[in-house]
């Protein structure tokens, strides 16, 4: 998913544990706290959670982060891809194969502080301007529905543009939103609304073979019963509303 401009680092993240071992190209953008880039480094909740995966399943892997659009259009075309974090849709269900899931991901609405609308419900939202990104899940999850949906580049755009009052609404991941106000020291907007939860997944071209998706995803399901994905998530995120 898709906020800042810093493209095209590389990292190594686990050197060959096998000599048989093919190689993955992880591809990933600016979606802090999941994915993300700190004094040169690409880190976050899912970059731990894959990086251990792969360490475990002994595959060796590189990161490159890229703009959310190059990044998912790269996998679908490039065998021995994979890119997160991704929301796993209908739409996209056949163009990957699908390790997972990595996080949950709830999706809200901010609106202004000073904002005299009530939203109950989704179907509320319909006369109003909403912002969301380009090629983002949650901005096609509402274009799907027939809302007019304010395309920016990034999501950082949308909080600056509903800060300037230049939209009523920004729809966004929830620890997305809280983590960019917060970066920004931004002080009068509130989530309104949650509409929507959805979970995110490490999606691998459609060529990788069935046995290296199995395989992956019982390394990730052991880390869920060791509580490694708990510990993890619990440096990134906390449950205090």
């Amino acid at each position: 998913m898709r906020v800042l401009h810093r493209v095209g680092m590389i990292i190594v993240a686990c050197a060959p544990s096998l000599a048989n071992a093919a190689g993955l190209v992880l591809l990933t953008e600016e979606y802090p706290p999941f994915n993300m880039q700190e004094n040169g480094k690409v880190t976050g909740l899912s970059t731990e959670i894959v990086q251990e995966m792969m360490k475990r399943a002994k595959v060796p892997v590189t990161i490159e982060v890229l703009p959310w659009i190059r990044a998912f259009n790269r996998t679908v075309i490039e065998s021995g891809t994979c890119v997160y974090s991704t929301t796993r849709t209908e739409s996209r269900e056949h163009q990957f194969k699908w390790i997972g899931p990595l996080v949950e991901n709830p999706w809200v609405l901010y609106s202004r502080s000073d904002s005299k609308h009530t939203l109950y419900g989704l179907d509320e939202l319909r006369p109003f301007k909403v912002g969301g990104y380009s090629g983002d899940a949650v901005s096609q999850y509402l274009i799907d529905r027939g809302f007019d949906v304010d395309l920016a580049s990034t999501d950082l755009q949308n909080l600056r543009k509903l800060a300037a009052g230049r939209i009523d609404y920004w729809a966004t991941g929830k620890y997305l939103g809280a983590w960019l106000v917060s970066h920004e020291k931004v002080n009068n907007l509130k989530v309104v609304l949650t509409f929507n939860t959805t979970f995110m997944y490490l999606a691998c071209h459609a060529s990788m073979p069935d046995a290296r998706v199995h395989d992956l995803n019982e390394v990730l399901r052991a880390m869920q019963k060791d509580g490694t994905m708990a510990r993890i998530t619990a440096r990134y995120i906390t449950h205090k509303e």
